[in-house]
């Protein structure tokens, strides 16, 4: 029962916090109007998709790690005692999440840029004569145009929530 209930609470959480994130980082990436930097960003993003998941376990351990961790030396440098978050049982489902959006998001931007692309600007053209602002043209112009590809994804994304492997929860627990 314990490992059924771990497994639908990782795979709840990670609908639930990994398939927005994605929409959000690309709404972001494509207001960004510096090219330069926007392709720099998503660069950086979606490269620890491609990184193997021994690795990425690593990395999260030596970003976790109690004495010379980014995170704690992060702590530190704010006055906060460090956390031994790999020995805590309380963290484990927040860095397994973590690091799957982190390792995902970037790449799973790439459909919503995608996406985006296909939005007719004369949209955004009449909802500025109509006098929206940044926020209304998300709402009623990006939003709508994105929520086909929002609905599969998410569709397909539902589908796996019994999917989540064996692989990272050992590397993660050893």
């Amino acid at each position: 029962f314990n490992i059924i209930r771990n497994t639908i609470l990782l795979g709840v959480y990670r609908l639930f916090w990994g398939f927005p994130a994605p929409i959000i980082f690309a709404l972001v990436l494509n207001e960004v109007r510096n090219n330069t930097f926007k392709r720099v960003v998503q660069t950086i993003s979606y490269l620890p998709h491609f990184i193997s998941t021994v690795i990425i376990a690593g990395m999260v351990l030596q970003f976790t790690s109690p004495r010379n961790g980014f995170i704690n030396v992060l702590l530190k440098n704010i006055g906060l005692q460090p956390i031994n978050f790999m020995v805590l049982p309380q963290w484990f489902r927040t860095i397994y999440i973590g690091s799957g959006i982190w390792q995902d998001i970037g790449w799973s931007a790439i459909i919503y840029l995608a996406a985006l692309t296909s939005i007719n600007p004369e949209l955004y053209e009449a909802a500025t004569v109509d006098g929206a602002n940044k926020w209304d043209k998300i709402w009623n112009v990006t939003l709508p145009g994105i929520a086909p590809t929002i609905i599969t994804l998410f569709i397909l994304n539902t589908g796996k929530v019994l999917d989540i492997g064996f692989e990272k929860v050992f590397l993660l627990y050893n």
